[in-house]
């Protein structure tokens, strides 16, 4: 044999050697594609109606894994809001196992303001608007519908491009204290009316005292809608 032929015949034995090696080991990209693919499976299924992002931090590619045989085992052990620890284990031909972490983003269609908003203010469809935002750490605590927050009113100030929460909003006074009110005495199908004026804030259903402003008295009644009280 000449010394080309001997030459190429150690080329491609040390070519095959080095694929031969590359393929009894486990990639660092195989293992962050599974755990990747797993994490959008399993974050997706938590909250169907999100948009999933995942990133994972690389593994080291100095860890010399056998390529496992059977489908790796990837378990969520750790979970802190947007940083996820996954658990990667392989059973055979040999047992090993490592810890990958990656950052998770959980995107979904929400109601934020359109605009600095005051506290009492009463909400208009002008004040809000549907963005994608990630609520990750939110624990669902926010809204997707503006059916649901229109005519609710601010109890804190807000910013602009907020994500709202049921902490930031309550129901609308139906009636303040000092306004001017219609007191309603129903007897049968006879309705008396008279003006009064409410001692109390209240909501719709609420029992408030209302001062009588032709007699004086004070007395207590039932706010049945917006500036419109009924003596029980």
């Amino acid at each position: 044999m000449n010394t080309v032929n001997l030459t190429l015949v150690v080329l491609f034995l040390a070519t095959f050697l080095a694929a031969t090696a590359v393929s009894a080991r486990m990639l660092p990209e195989d293992i962050e594609q599974q755990v990747h693919d797993t994490l959008i499976y399993e974050f997706n299924t938590r909250s169907p109606e999100s948009r999933i992002e995942a990133t994972i931090n690389p593994v080291n590619p100095a860890l010399d894994l056998p390529r496992c045989q059977t489908p790796l085992e990837i378990s969520l052990p750790f979970n802190s809001g947007q940083r996820v620890t996954a658990k990667v284990t392989c059973h055979a031909p040999s047992f090993w196992s490592l810890f990958v972490t990656a950052q998770i983003k959980q995107l979904v269609d929400v109601i934020v303001t359109s605009r600095p908003l005051a506290r009492n203010t009463r909400i208009a469809p002008s004040d809000i608007r549907i963005v994608e935002q990630d609520v990750i750490r939110m624990n669902g605590d926010y809204f997707t519908r503006e059916q649901d927050l229109v005519g609710k009113q601010v109890r804190r100030p807000m910013g602009s491009d907020q994500i709202i929460s049921s902490r930031m909003v309550e129901h609308a006074l139906t009636v303040s204290r000092g306004d001017q009110v219609s007191l309603e005495s129903r007897r049968g199908s006879l309705v008396i009316r008279t003006s009064g004026i409410a001692l109390e804030d209240g909501l719709t259903g609420e029992q408030i005292r209302v001062r009588n402003e032709q007699t004086g008295i004070e007395i207590r009644a039932v706010i049945t809608a917006p500036g419109v009280v009924q003596v029980p």
